[in-house]
């Protein structure tokens, strides 16, 4: 088959899990072409990997006067790529895929997966819901990575709208030492004590992420907790959204004792951040099926995590689920696992279980080669 995938700026889940679909396809004899903005390619090397041509088409992140000539372009790459599946990964790249590929002479079959919910408010909204709906009605099938984005994707029409997770990253296991020298090389950093509990946070600094969520519960938590607790937060950010909140945690630790907080910024040792950690939590307003709370899993990391989206049948029983910006709940979460180190230790056990249970990359990717298959039974052998 001759597949193109279409996405747009990423540099997080999305970028990563199209990164893996385009080198497994490729590997196994497929023809893969990828569409997508030049700075995504630099981040996630699609065009570095065999058997993929990547072709550069900056996608931008609103509608405008500027997306004819960009539909127009797109058509053409899509015809150079002779496709037989278009492969779209979000609401923009979705858009502009149908646009173009529904105007071609060979009409490809195109596929467009949601990795996230529309969030607009008032006139916003009105559009997004448009949009969603013109999506939902014009592929010949929407994929959704958590079953909320299916069941909205039928609700506005749909002709074929299935689940398919987005897989499982590869972690690799990180030794007891490596685990201890990160532990120690973070305590010499920010001057904490041997027996301090590390709570990690993993994730963009960006309004979905509800990083002022945390800050609030440190409130509720105080300094004098014990045993001593140290928030992490590790990840690339948004530099409005990181000064809103350094500003909050600021004021908050000027007028009482709080527990320290401290922004890692991007970071490639994740695994290693996360053996180090006692504790990770997720504070999303919003996931369909983040890749870092699988990671988490993987890991067998004792897990808080808000019950939004795709999160609650992803972690099941095997951490504490709370409201969706509930800031005394997560502070209670975290005060309970910091003085009970056998309940941590029981959820640990469950992550590691749960991780151990989930689709890895290559079974996804096995998963979407049936369904491209069964879009095109008599085109393809």
């Amino acid at each position: 088959m001759r597949i193109v995938y279409v996405l747009g700026t990423s540099t997080g889940g999305v970028g990563t899990h199209v990164r893996a679909l385009a080198r497994d396809l490729a590997a196994s004899g497929h023809e893969l072409g990828v569409i997508g903005p030049a700075s995504t390619d630099e981040h996630f090397g699609f065009s570095s990997l065999p058997g993929v041509r990547f072709a550069a088409l900056d996608m931008g992140t609103g509608i405008g006067a500027r997306d004819g000539a960009l539909i127009i372009r797109l058509r053409k790459l899509i015809g150079t790529f002779t496709a037989d599946i278009v492969h779209a990964h979000g609401f923009r790249a979705g858009f502009v895929a149908l646009l173009a590929a529904r105007s071609l002479r060979h009409r490809p079959r195109l596929i467009i997966s949601l990795h996230n919910r529309a969030s607009g408010q008032g006139l916003r909204a009105t559009v997004e819901t448009s949009i969603e709906t013109l999506l939902a009605k014009g592929a010949d099938l929407t994929i959704g990575a958590s079953t909320d984005l299916v069941d909205r994707a039928r609700e506005l029409g749909a002709r074929d709208a299935r689940f398919v997770p987005a897989a499982a990253p590869e972690v690799q296991e990180v030794p007891a030492e490596a685990a201890v020298a990160t532990r120690a090389a973070l305590a010499a950093e920010f001057g904490f004590g041997p027996d301090a509990l590390i709570v990690l946070a993993v994730g963009r600094v960006a309004p979905q992420k509800n990083y002022p969520m945390l800050v609030r519960a440190l409130g509720h938590l105080g300094g004098r907790q014990r045993p001593e607790l140290v928030f992490l937060i590790a990840g690339a950010a948004d530099r409005a959204v990181l000064d809103e909140v350094h500003g909050q945690y600021e004021d908050l630790a000027a007028t009482s004792a709080v527990p320290a907080l401290h922004f890692l910024g991007p970071r490639d040792d994740i695994a290693e951040l996360n053996a180090a950690a006692d504790i990770y939590v997720l504070t999303s307003v919003w996931e369909a099926r983040a890749l870092v709370l699988q990671e988490a899993l993987i890991s067998g990391r004792a897990i808080i995590a808000t019950s939004t989206g795709g999160t609650t049948e992803l972690v099941g029983d095997a951490g504490i689920l709370i409201d969706d910006d509930d800031d005394m709940g997560l502070a209670a979460a975290i005060g309970e696992l910091a003085s009970d180190p056998a309940r941590r230790a029981q959820l640990a056990a469950r992550a590691k279980a749960r991780g151990a249970q989930l689709p890895d990359e290559r079974e996804v990717a096995k998963e979407l080669v049936g369904i491209y298959t069964e879009l095109m039974p008599s085109q393809v052998g």
